[in-house]
């Protein structure tokens, strides 16, 4: 159930932000001559000289096994001086060879649904979701089939507060990063999720060269966040890259790899075990004081 909400304040959440973005793309110029039929990609309108918001996943069809990172920080204050101080940090290891993924996402907010440390993995048809547990003080790890048909899940289970990036005027070519031949821009907008007004962008993305997609980004920004109904004037800064091109060995959370009977110290003595996602159960003779300093020695 607390998996199901937090997905769905998730998805709430990135078509709120995302329909303002593609608004503004709806209003932008189109090319001339496109088929019914025909799909133009972010990078094939600016290409044309037509700016928009570039997708992080945009181009990045053919790439099969990487690491993406992140990173975004905003801090601010609302109109009576109290303080907002939002945070995100998050990896996706990506293996599409062997249809895995692996998504750890560390992160504060005001809403208590948002925060804290989650992590996922997708691997030989279940879906893994490790999470803390703030009734019980540990962490749980909750494991379901995928079903057969996915058309209505996100490809991603992390939110991602870095959402678009729209490239500017070009300040090196032909570099080298992580081992991919990119080109630099300075950045002339972008888009973050709990965003309402970005302005005063600074910073810099690379993006690589055949096939294009975004490698690497920075930079900072000033503008209002919205959190809670509640205003904020602040500055975020910001890091995005994609490294480790056919390195990513997808693993299981060990929590989820083993069994709890592996990972819970039992006394000698314990009978009628039973398994739950968030432990287990089981009989013990001794009394209750024995079974606390029994854990507390192992």
């Amino acid at each position: 159930m607390k998996k199901t909400t937090l997905w769905l304040l998730q998805v709430c959440l990135i078509f709120i932000s995302l329909s303002c973005v593609f608004s503004g793309i709806a209003n932008q110029p189109q090319p001339d001559e496109i088929g019914p039929d025909e799909v133009v990609s972010d990078f094939d309108l600016w290409a044309q000289g037509i700016p928009t918001g570039i997708r992080l996943d945009s181009g990045k069809e053919t790439l099969s096994n990487y690491r993406e990172q992140g990173q975004v920080q905003i801090v601010g204050r609302d109109e009576k001086g109290v303080a907002i101080d939002g945070f995100q940090e998050y990896s996706m290891e990506i293996d599409r060879v062997n249809n895995a993924r692996r998504e750890i996402a560390i992160q504060t907010s005001p809403n208590p649904f948002l925060s804290g440390k989650f992590e996922w993995v997708d691997a030989d048809g279940f879906s893994y979701y490790v999470y803390d547990d703030v009734h019980d003080g540990g962490r749980i790890c909750e494991k379901e089939e995928i079903p057969a048909d996915t058309s209505h899940f996100t490809e991603y289970h992390t939110m991602r507060i870095l959402q678009t990036i729209t490239p500017g005027e070009i300040i090196e070519e032909n570099v080298r990063v992580n081992d991919v031949q990119a080109d630099v821009y300075a950045i002339d907008n972008l888009s973050l999720l709990f965003a309402r007004e970005l302005h005063d962008v600074t910073g810099k993305v690379w993006i690589a060269r055949q096939p294009s997609y975004l490698l690497k980004a920075e930079g900072t920004v000033n503008g209002e966040f919205e959190f809670q109904n509640n205003y904020y004037q602040g500055s975020a800064t910001f890091s995005y890259e994609i490294k480790d091109f056919g390195q990513v060995q997808v693993q299981l959370p060990a929590l989820c790899a083993n069994p709890p009977e592996e990972m819970i110290p039992l006394p000698s003595n314990a009978t009628d075990m039973v398994n739950f996602p968030e432990g287990l159960s089981y009989s013990s003779p001794d009394a209750a004081d024995q079974l606390v300093s029994f854990y507390l020695m192992s």
